[in-house]
């Protein structure tokens, strides 16, 4: 069963009167895996990995991402190979629907209690060492995952970004990173949206792939916190907690950007 889209279409959609062009790069996750674009870097990290002979890799997941979902259906790929999905648990609250669908998959599921980030994803890097296992790296940021992002930058038309604006949401940073080192040229704007993460976090990441970061990079602070979401509609399968920030930021300043607009849609 091929489970991914290698190379994701870019639509066309009427807003406002304007025409905004959508890189979804949602669709290059097939059912059952989930739709997201950070796929494609976590293949590249887990194959590598896999040559490498680990057997058992291990990631981190928020409650609203559906990374260890994508690890979980990513595995049936190779051989042997054993999965591990960590998460942070509140008190009377449900498994997330992703959990469970990365538990259907084959994963051995990881409930620790909530804490900052940083120190639930050690914990859990500790857990999955001890068994023997590798933990893919926070946010997956490597050199590997970067440069697949890069790689399908790369047939991004010049004509959707000269002189134009790209609009996207920021996570750890490795897409955009992705997309400065890959896009063909850049835009006159490039407005990336955190998600939560600090702007000296992200900037660290796109320096340590990228180097000195391009003068049409805009990077915004989070409209909201990570775990809300806006109370819009997008035209298109739009994650609330991720690109959807980003989306409503685009209609808010549309008549302000430069076209061509592209908007790149992620998934989470």
């Amino acid at each position: 069963m091929n489970l991914y889209l290698e190379h994701t279409p870019i639509e066309e959609h009427n807003v406002r009167g304007r025409l905004v062009y959508v890189k979804r790069e949602d669709l290059y996750g097939q059912y059952p895996a989930p739709p997201l674009g950070k796929l494609r870097g976590m293949r590249a990290v887990v194959r590598t990995l896999y040559n490498d002979g680990v057997r058992l890799i291990g990631c981190w997941d928020t409650r609203v991402s559906r990374l260890g979902e994508g690890l979980a259906a990513l595995a049936s790929e190779f051989d042997g190979l054993r999965t591990i999905v960590g998460y942070p648990v509140k008190a009377l609250e449900s498994v997330p629907f992703q959990i469970t669908a990365a538990k259907q998959l084959g994963s051995t599921i990881m409930p620790l209690r909530g804490n900052v980030t940083p120190i639930c994803f050690a914990q859990a890097k500790r857990r999955v060492e001890r068994l023997g296992g590798t933990m893919l790296p926070f946010g997956l940021e490597c050199e590997a995952a970067v440069a697949a992002v890069a790689i399908e930058a790369t047939l991004t038309p010049v004509s959707l970004l000269e002189n134009g604006t790209l609009v996207l949401c920021v996570g750890s940073g490795v897409t955009l990173a992705g997309l400065l080192r890959g896009l063909p040229v850049l835009p006159e704007r490039i407005i990336a949206l955190s998600s939560g993460r600090s702007l000296r976090t992200i900037r660290s990441c796109l320096q340590r792939h990228v180097g000195p970061l391009p003068r049409q990079l805009s990077l915004i602070e989070a409209l909201m916190p990570y775990y809300a979401s806006p109370r819009i509609a997008a035209p298109f399968p739009c994650h609330p907690n991720y690109d959807l920030k980003a989306w409503m930021l685009l209609t808010r300043c549309l008549k302000n950007l430069e076209s061509p607009v592209l908007f790149w849609n992620i998934g989470a």
